[in-house]
């Protein structure tokens, strides 16, 4: 069944010095139906996120072996990892539908470039291809992959509402290196350090996301950290946040016997995004993807630091 159409925003009735742009700068754009069908198919998955989580994924699991991972080793990791996310961005737009046809009318479902049905189906495949390419790894890392992927999945499909709304985050971010780790045959005890890391980044970096919309999730009634937090709490949050786990590799570099000449060069990332997002107006509405950026960098560092 198709979606039903959404009343058509001025996003969409594109004139003027808007029709004028560079043909890349409107496939770019998820508002603009440049592209058409496949674009939207790509969008639907947020790719964006989804490619960050997978271009970390392979840098593990190079720093899990002191090197480059391997053509096959990559490979299978991308379609391991990049379904995955994909899937979860798709079931997060079907979660939303609804919700988006007042708030987000030009994203692929509400505007009709994408039916729900086929946006299940390519759901289901996405994530058929990341639990079949991650079983040829073993049982490590298929564990790994149904803990991360579930995660998103029971996130997208309720958990973001309610007071566990940080458990899918936390769960999704402690899977990712174990998963790279495990496929690339090495997991040292180290690593387990990265739970405490991956909880004060995944918090952060849930505020982060749910800022532009706090407002809007409160009339719906949601009940998820951020919004109990307020817009400007939750940005204290994820800023402080993404500066408090750098803060805190910090003290545990010492005891782990860690470089803090590459973590030092993270944590210059990490200073330089936290104040971007203080003092730029369109960062401080939606920092998620300088956050983002800042928290995959050091993530990296603090994993190649790891003594061999």
């Amino acid at each position: 069944m198709a979606t039903p159409q959404a009343p058509q925003s001025t996003s969409h009735r594109l004139r003027g010095p808007e029709r004028a742009r560079p043909a890349w700068l409107r496939l770019l754009d998820e508002r603009d139906p440049a592209g058409g069908v496949l674009k939207a198919l790509l969008f639907l998955g947020h790719p964006g996120p989804s490619l960050l989580v997978t271009a970390v994924t392979v840098g593990a699991a190079a720093i899990a072996v002191r090197g480059a991972p391997g053509l096959a080793l990559a490979v299978r990791l991308v379609f391991l990892m990049l379904p995955a996310q994909l899937a979860i961005g798709v079931v997060n737009d079907l979660a939303d539908a609804g919700a988006d046809r007042a708030a987000k009318p030009w994203k692929p479902l509400p505007r009709g470039a994408v039916r729900t049905a086929v946006a299940a189906q390519l759901a289901g495949v996405l994530v058929g291809v990341s639990l079949g390419v991650a079983a040829t790894f073993g049982w490590a890392v298929l564990a790994a992959t149904v803990v991360g992927l579930g995660a998103g999945l029971l996130y997208d499909a309720g958990l973001k509402r309610g007071s566990l709304s940080l458990l899918p985050w936390w769960l999704g971010f402690t899977a990712l290196p174990f998963c790279a780790y495990a496929a690339a045959g090495r997991v040292p005890r180290a690593l387990w350090w990265c739970l405490p890391l991956t909880a004060v980044l995944a918090l952060a970096l849930l505020c982060a996301n749910a800022l532009p919309d706090i407002e809007g999730d409160r009339r719906a009634g949601v009940l998820s950290i951020p919004v109990r937090l307020g817009v400007e709490p939750a940005r204290a949050v994820a800023v402080g946040g993404v500066v408090a786990c750098a803060a805190l590799t910090a003290v545990l570099a010492v005891p782990l016997h860690q470089s803090l000449r590459v973590l030092g060069a993270a944590w210059v990332i990490v200073a330089l995004a936290a104040a971007a997002a203080v003092l730029m107006p369109a960062l401080r509405r939606a920092p998620f993807p300088v956050l983002a950026l800042a928290s995959a960098a050091l993530g990296i560092a603090w994993l190649a630091s790891l003594p061999a």
